[in-house]
């Protein structure tokens, strides 16, 4: 299964601000030096290792075995468990994951969890007698819970949840807290503050996401090929939604989605278009269109020939001739003359060029 933001995109995040951000994830995700209380895994499918703490090599795990704080479980490519609470509460590892378990007390009904790569579900049991207090971390986020049922998909900083019932809190590394609820969305990435939740409309490509993910949790799939899309849909979702967010003048907003798309998957086609996203967006700030180079220069630096690089090649040429670089916005608008004689923005082109002083088209 394939699972593989800024406060200001303009300006470049800091080696040392980014590298803090990872330590400070590190230190959420260390275990601490006690037992977790009657963690025990239920029905198991597939390949599911144990890895105990102290230990160096993980073993195949039994049902009803316990798990202890500091534990990690890890589910192959046909791997899927469900670890019981004592609580009544549960949580669904599916394929191609890792998650540990960091503290658990059963009497307080407190714990904190680590999805370390993957997704999850989560089912936590209600009660207003005794709430429960539960923390889902990964790298760069964190989730509180209580009473709800939530999912999530972590793919390296990317986090992606789904609310289904009841509240979840989510926030960054130190940011804010954004609220989760039923038939919505919360996205981050790279510890940033997470997008204000976002609807889950019927029909959409996000419900289709959000569909799929909850059936893979409710029992393992004959085939896991479907759900290895989920994070591919995410983004691909993500970039139709940064227009409507840039057209609405949310442009950090637009910036973070695109980025979450951008460390979700690798695939070819959803990074060039998530660039050339992000190249519009940074466009339209005159402080942004360095940055904006930046992106359609990725593009054209990827193995993609189709239409995104004649479209990067031109906003480059568009973009020096804004910046009043005449040298390199002739360069690059030659070069699209050459590549594309007969492109559909040859007749801007050719205008440009006519422009630009002292250069004949």
């Amino acid at each position: 299964m394939n699972l593989c933001a800024l406060p200001n995109p303009m300006v470049p995040r800091s080696p040392g601000r980014a590298i803090a951000s990872i330590l400070l994830g590190l230190a959420l995700l260390s275990p601490l030096a006690v037992r977790a209380d009657d963690i025990v895994l239920g029905l198991t499918k597939g390949d599911v290792q144990v890895l105990t703490a102290g230990r160096a090599q993980p073993v195949p795990v039994r049902k009803g075995q316990a798990l202890r704080s500091g534990d990690r479980v890890y589910t192959g490519g046909d791997g899927w468990t469900v670890m019981l609470m004592p609580d009544g509460s549960r949580v669904v590892l599916t394929a191609n994951s890792e998650f540990m378990v960091r503290s658990h007390d059963a009497k307080r009904r407190k714990g904190t969890f680590a999805l370390l790569g993957g997704m999850l579900r989560a089912i936590i049991s209600a009660s207003s007698v005794s709430p429960a207090n539960y923390r889902f971390n990964t790298l760069t986020a964190v989730a509180g819970v209580r009473g709800t049922d939530f999912s999530m998909i972590n793919r390296g900083q990317a986090n992606v949840f789904f609310g289904n019932n009841g509240k979840v809190e989510v926030q960054g590394l130190n940011t804010a807290i954004r609220p989760l609820t039923a038939a919505t969305v919360v996205q981050t990435t790279r510890g940033e503050l997470p997008t204000q939740p976002i609807s889950v409309e019927p029909n959409s490509r996000l419900a289709e996401a959000q569909t799929l993910l909850n059936a893979v949790t409710e029992q393992a799939p004959a085939s896991w090929v479907e759900a290895g899309k989920l994070p591919e849909i995410v983004a691909r979702w993500n970039i139709t939604y940064s227009r409507y967010l840039a057209d609405a003048g949310r442009h950090d907003e637009a910036l973070h989605v695109l980025q979450v798309a951008l460390d979700l998957t690798d695939a070819v086609e959803i990074q060039v278009d998530a660039r050339l996203e992000r190249g519009a967006v940074l466009s339209r700030d005159p402080g942004g269109a360095n940055a904006a180079l930046k992106e359609y220069e990725k593009v054209l630096d990827s193995p993609v020939v189709g239409p995104q690089r004649e479209t990067a090649l031109y906003m480059m040429g568009m973009g020096y001739f804004q910046l009043k670089q005449p040298v390199e916005a002739q360069s690059r608008l030659r070069q699209y003359l050459s590549d594309y004689p007969e492109g559909r923005y040859k007749e801007r082109v050719e205008t440009l060029l006519r422009t630009i002083k002292g250069v004949a088209p």
